[in-house]
């Protein structure tokens, strides 16, 4: 079956890359990034060559995941409403909480339907645009670089039993980074109003 799958890719070449990856940038659950690690072991890359592949293939992500975007814009009331009201909710929650980053991150853990709550939350295009470059770039360049080491049933196995502990290990960091800036954002605050009693 896997021997199979990949004869077709082959055959396809790039316009299948695009197809896997643009699936996924239209908010449509799918695992683009099992593409990019298939074929990263088809093209068998070089450093450099993966570094150039990541980059078109996040440019063609980032163009194609505007659809989704502009869509939510026209017609939120009804995106709203056929999206989980739960999945609405935690994504807006997490935005209050830690900012447009929060648009990179969802790229990185594959929250698709981010594209629809950036326009919920009327992020500018071209903040959506880096934003998503820099969610996917690394996605893109890792899935390349493991899809050319050679064994990709392996990886692509590895990569879903390890999805959860990748996810809860990037939302600690996220939260110890916000806790971090929030101390001391506090102690700078405390500090100056001494300093402004000590002066007056």
């Amino acid at each position: 079956m896997v021997e199979l799958i990949l004869d077709i890719l082959q055959q396809l070449g790039w316009v299948g890359l695009i197809f896997g990856v643009a699936i996924e940038a239209l908010s449509i659950p799918f695992p683009a990034a099992l593409f990019v690690l298939t074929y990263g072991y088809l093209l068998d890359p070089s450093w450099g060559e993966v570094f150039l592949f990541s980059i078109f293939t996040t440019v063609t992500y980032v163009i194609v995941s505007f659809v989704p975007l502009l869509i939510s814009v026209k017609y939120e009331h009804v995106i709203k409403k056929k999206l989980p009201q739960s999945k609405v909710e935690f994504a807006h929650r997490k935005i209050e909480k830690y900012g447009d980053w929060m648009i990179a991150l969802g790229r990185f853990v594959g929250m698709g339907y981010i594209s629809y709550i950036a326009g919920f939350c009327k992020i500018k295009p071209f903040k959506f645009a880096v934003l998503t470059f820099v969610g996917f770039y690394p996605i893109s360049v890792m899935m390349f670089y493991l899809g050319s080491l050679g064994n990709v049933e392996e990886m692509a196995n590895w990569l879903q039993n390890t999805q959860g502990i990748i996810m809860g290990a990037l939302i600690l960091l996220g939260s110890s980074y916000i806790f971090f800036r929030f101390r001391r954002k506090k102690k700078y605050h405390h500090r100056n109003i001494r300093n402004r009693e000590y002066q007056s």
